[in-house]
């Protein structure tokens, strides 16, 4: 971890940004108090950033890229496509409960203002390189006679939605009845083991019976 000296004033702006994005989203975040929790100047930001658009959809990049490196690297097997398409699901499992609540947040609040910086910066640099890297390993499984026929954009985007919205609702679930219930200790790999259960018993072709 680098000193506080040691942090550059970009660096700064960033990790202020994402604090004041995801308590207010990006209409409500004001450009002064990021200046202020960053001890820098408005001037300093608009040199770094140029605008509170831009500054956002920084984050989003840096955020989407995060994600797509990751799952490049989580796609590994001994070279059957299934192998390879759940340790792809196991990567996001594991990287979204990783990530800071803070992150969790302006995913949530991005969503809730209609996606349009999503649209904009995650769809080209995360759902479709995604997408490109999911689909021939759906369809190899599927000419393989290992996975049931079905529609390849249809079943990641279900399956990655429900271990998304699984996450962000660790945020609206805090403090209440059901958090202890749902996200107990040890939750996320019995979460894990659950969501397996279904995808295996729901797309798999096991000796050769649909």
């Amino acid at each position: 971890m680098k000193k506080k000296d040691e942090i550059s004033s970009e660096e700064k702006v960033i990790a202020a940004a994402v604090t004041e994005f995801a308590a207010h989203g990006y209409d409500g975040a004001r450009v002064d108090v990021i200046a202020e929790k960053a001890e820098v100047n408005k001037a300093m930001i608009y040199y770094h950033f140029k605008s509170k658009e831009m500054l956002y959809e920084r984050i989003l990049k840096d955020i989407t890229e995060d994600i797509f490196s990751r799952i490049q690297e989580s796609a590994v097997g001994d070279g059957d496509p299934l192998d390879v398409f759940y340790s792809i699901i196991n990567g996001y499992i594991k990287m979204l409960n990783s990530f800071d609540r803070a992150v969790l947040q302006i995913m949530l609040r991005e969503m809730a203002s209609g996606g349009v910086h999503f649209r904009k910066i995650a769809i080209p640099s995360l759902a479709v390189p995604v997408l490109s890297l999911v689909e021939p390993l759906i369809k190899s499984a599927m000419e393989k006679g290992r996975m049931r026929k079905v529609n390849p954009y249809y079943t990641f985007m279900q399956i990655i939605g429900g271990i998304i919205f699984f996450n962000i609702m660790k945020i609206p679930m805090e403090g209440s009845v059901l958090e202890k219930t749902v996200f107990k200790e040890g939750y996320l790999e019995e979460f894990s083991e659950n969501l397996f259960k279904i995808l295996k018993n729901g797309l798999e072709i096991k000796d050769g019976n649909l």
